[in-house]
């Protein structure tokens, strides 16, 4: 069947729950990467592997080290930002 894009994710960690606003119509492989990844289990017990203080967090990589993991495609994929979300 045909996946559902969200519109909005909870982020649950041990620091209490960071809700995002996602934008399925911008970025739809995007979305739908995080979205499988997500339903799958993917990111489960993720850390944030970069903490800068006052500005970001990132997280989503599954060695925890910044170099990052797979697409449900297998390999890489274009992001194509653009337009209100550059």
């Amino acid at each position: 069947g045909q996946s559902v894009l969200g519109n909005e994710a909870v982020l649950r960690t041990t620091a209490g729950d960071i809700h995002i606003k996602l934008y399925p119509d911008d970025v739809p492989r995007t979305i739908e990467n995080f979205c499988t990844h997500s339903r799958n289990g993917y990111y489960d017990d993720v850390i944030f592997h970069r903490v800068i203080k006052g500005f970001m967090i990132q997280t989503g990589d599954p060695r925890g080290d910044g170099t990052g993991g797979e697409s449900i495609w297998g390999g890489e994929f274009e992001a194509g930002f653009g337009g209100v979300l550059r």
